[in-house]
């Protein structure tokens, strides 16, 4: 989750630092595939906290805050 949220708010601060369209564009696209991949950890780790197999579920919890700051 980390590596993704790491990606994701550099290529934000990509696209609103961009000095052209194209850049903005390309940083926007890549925006995109991040959420899509963040949507779905989110999903695993909701399926995750569900679970009576997990006993220790914070640090899924703290995923999942991470996420949703995201």
């Amino acid at each position: 989750v980390q590596q993704w949220v790491t990606l994701f708010e550099e290529t934000f601060d990509k696209m609103t630092h961009a000095t052209n369209q194209t850049s903005k564009d390309k940083a926007e696209a890549n925006l995109k595939t991040f959420i899509k991949k963040l949507q779905g950890q989110q999903g695993q780790i909701k399926t995750w906290l569900q679970s009576n197999d997990i006993k220790d579920k914070a640090a899924l919890m703290e995923h999942q805050k991470l996420i949703k700051i995201v």
